[in-house]
């Protein structure tokens, strides 16, 4: 069961469920107290903030104390902080969310219209959309959706990256092609750069990538290998890159922030 807090005069208090707009949201695995790279996590949701409410930057520091603390040490977690408008005011909230189990390869389906997201610039806004979309693949017997520009070149899942191996040559969508910052495909190009492992950004169509070695990338389920792609292919390279990876995010692995 989910349990809402919202931040009020420097305590979490627990509240309904909040049905009003995400301005700024994160989310992140936690493992038995254990948290994977929560500081990529806090700087994005900082960085947020600042674009969307700074009047908020002052309370984080408190903020961030009170929701370690609500977190228990034991169990699988998938909390999200969050900002939303309550009594017309921009307020810092959590959702302390059961995390499913680890899943393994991935059935993704092509959204079939251009991505419909209008605010990238910050994780929240666009989440529920997001959301119903995967639905729509779920509905399909798919995993998730991967969402393509105008010009029908892939960008990301509807709540996930996407990268690909062409050989021992990381890719992934440029840049310059919308996307919503993800801290999983950080780490998956950070881990590539200190092994001297060369990258690349590329404009691709979904049939551009049969036969590659494809990774599907979230905090929540960290790399997950594409084995089918309706409408597209069931011919992916089972590849031999994952566990060398998997094995170096282990080492980004930290306990969460001390509460006492």
């Amino acid at each position: 069961m989910n349990q809402t807090f919202i931040f009020q005069s420097g305590e979490l208090v627990a509240a309904p469920a909040l049905e009003s707009a995400l301005l700024v949201a994160d989310s992140f695995l936690v493992s038995d107290g254990q948290v994977r790279s929560l500081h990529l996590h806090v700087d994005r949701f900082n960085r947020g903030i600042e674009a969307k409410c700074p009047e908020l930057l002052p309370q984080l520091d408190a903020f961030y104390s009170k929701a370690w603390q609500a977190l228990t040490r034991t169990g699988r977690l998938f909390p999200r902080l969050e900002v939303r408008t309550v009594n017309n005011t921009p307020t810092l909230s959590m959702v302390i969310r059961p995390a499913p189990e680890q899943q393994g390869s991935v059935t993704l389906w092509t959204y079939p219209e251009p991505d419909p997201r209008l605010d990238l610039s910050v994780k929240g806004p666009e989440l529920e959309l997001g959301a119903k979309i995967r639905e729509e693949a779920n509905a399909k017997g798919a995993d998730e959706a991967i969402l393509l520009t105008q010009d029908g070149e892939i960008s990301e899942g509807s709540l996930s990256s996407l990268v690909w191996w062409r050989g021992d040559l990381l890719c992934a969508p440029g840049n310059e092609i919308p996307w919503l910052e993800s801290v999983t495909r950080t780490e998956i190009f950070t881990i590539a750069l200190s092994m001297n492992i060369k990258t690349r950004f590329e404009h691709v169509t979904p049939f551009d990538l049969i036969g590659l070695e494809v990774w599907l990338l979230s905090s929540l389920q960290g790399i997950r290998p594409v084995t089918k792609w309706l409408d597209v292919s069931n011919e992916f390279a089972e590849g031999n890159h994952i566990q060398t990876f998997e094995r170096r995010m282990q080492m980004l692995i930290q306990e969460l922030p001390s509460v006492g």
